[in-house]
């Protein structure tokens, strides 16, 4: 057991944290599955608009893999495929019926799971469409069966801004957490490791056997999965580590205990954008108007599926991410201040100091989307090693991607990294610059090169 304590990082101060609270608002009337929340994956249909279907019935697979199905989330009609670029499936809407209906698999208890060998778990998991939800670095991919990774990482934390609490929203889940463990022991023969918040954790995290416990304490990037990795089991060339989330865990072990999918999620609903914040009972790939019902405030927001550091930006009409249980809310920032930068800046934050606000910890502001600057040129300010817990030296491997040189990206740790982690260089950087979008880039390249 391990406790890591990251001194690198920085919270953002954003008002709206949704209050521990739960509202059940039902079932959602319709709800959408994006095949762009899978990177790399080229969706090739089963269904046609007018279809009926039931939860777990396959939606498309991977025309790279066709093992690799994604499923309906929920049952009823499809009412449209809606195509984006290039003839890209854009999302596939159903319109739930009342009464849920589910493909049933066959279920086991943990006993029978302990029994289970590795090949056979994968095709069950495979087969119900639940494997999306196991990721591996490098390049945070859906996880390939194929390979075997040195260890499992469980990461049962998060630090992004106004997260959902994991120990709060899966506090019922004890029971599906145990069994998503004995499944990832059998896949990773035993070596997994399950990292938690040091503050406190909830029972049913620290109630499985055979799995690695550690904890966590610090300012975020402390909860992100790359952090945990680069400190405990760090990659290697050649190798490979997977990794899931709690939140989905959970619906992984609900699967094999109750042989149908599970898709309920509690969804934090926050943000200075809402009226309300909360969490809500619903479910994967929900439309957003359905869980900001009666919660957003006046004037015109921008609707962010995940943390508005590496969200997805959609609409009320859009969807819940497939990975995603936080729906944030932010005004628009598109009114002019009175005499610009000349004006004392009470209101807004400042990573260094350079505002007055800047002396006072832990105050929360009312933020919009304002990046209060244009792009400029990147200047070395030290500002990107303050916020990175990789053990890279960021302003260097930032620059090696933007000039596309793959042998120093490769030297640099990049395969190491993944855009999350740098999510925060783009907050604090001096030059706008969105840090983000190139050290995605450059994983590309590196993945396209080989």
């Amino acid at each position: 057991m391990a406790h890591l304590k990251i001194g690198q990082g920085y919270n953002v101060p954003i008002k709206g944290q949704a209050k521990k609270e739960t509202v059940d608002v039902g079932p959602a009337p319709f709800v959408g599955v994006c095949p762009s929340s899978f990177e790399h994956v080229k969706p090739k249909l089963h269904v046609a608009v007018n279809d009926e279907v039931v939860a777990g019935e396959v939606l498309f697979h991977d025309k790279a893999n066709p093992n690799l199905v994604f499923v309906a989330p929920a049952s009823g009609r499809i009412t449209a495929i809606n195509y984006g670029a290039r003839r890209a499936i854009d999302s596939i809407v159903i319109a739930t019926s009342e009464t849920p209906q589910y493909r049933q698999h066959d279920a086991y208890d943990l006993e029978a799971l302990a029994e289970f060998s590795r090949d056979a778990l994968i095709k069950h998991l495979m087969a119900g469409g639940i494997w999306p939800f196991i990721k591996q670095r490098p390049f945070n991919h859906i996880a390939n069966p194929e390979r075997k990774p040195k260890s499992i990482f469980i990461n049962c934390m998060d630090s992004a801004p106004l997260a959902n609490d994991p120990n709060y929203s899966l506090k019922d889940r004890a029971d599906w957490f145990e069994a998503g463990c004995e499944a990832m022991k059998i896949l990773a023969d035993g070596k997994v490791h399950v990292v938690t918040d040091a503050k406190g954790a909830f029972d049913g995290f620290t109630k499985p056997r055979g799995v690695i416990y550690h904890t966590a304490l610090g300012k975020h990037p402390v909860g992100l999965v790359g952090t945990h990795i680069a400190r405990i089991d760090p990659i290697n060339r050649g190798q490979c580590v997977w990794h899931i989330h709690a939140r989905d865990l959970v619906l992984l072990g609900g699967f094999l205990l109750s042989g149908q999918i599970q898709t309920e999620r509690i969804v934090a609903i926050a943000g200075p954008g809402t009226t309300t914040p909360r969490y809500v009972r619903s479910q994967i790939g929900a439309q957003i108007s359905h869980l900001v019902q009666n919660t957003l405030a006046e004037g015109e927001q921008r609707v962010i599926s995940g943390n508005v550091l590496t969200g997805t930006q959609t609409s009320t009409e859009g969807f819940l991410g497939y990975y995603d249980d936080l729906v944030t809310l932010v005004p628009e920032g598109r009114e002019q201040r009175f005499l610009g930068w000349i004006m004392p800046a009470l209101n807004m934050p400042s990573f260094t100091r350079a505002l007055p606000t800047g002396f006072f910890p832990g105050k929360k502001f009312p933020m919009n989307t304002n990046i209060n600057g244009g792009h400029r040129a990147i200047i070395q300010s030290l500002a990107y090693d303050r916020v990175v817990a990789l053990d890279v030296h960021p302003e260097f491997l930032i620059k090696a991607a933007m000039a596309q040189d793959i042998d120093a990206m490769e030297k640099l740790g990049i395969l190491e990294c993944d855009p999350e982690d740098f999510a925060l260089c783009s907050y604090v950087c001096p030059s706008k610059t969105e840090v983000t979008s190139v050290i995605k880039a450059g994983l590309e390249l590196m993945e396209k090169e080989g």
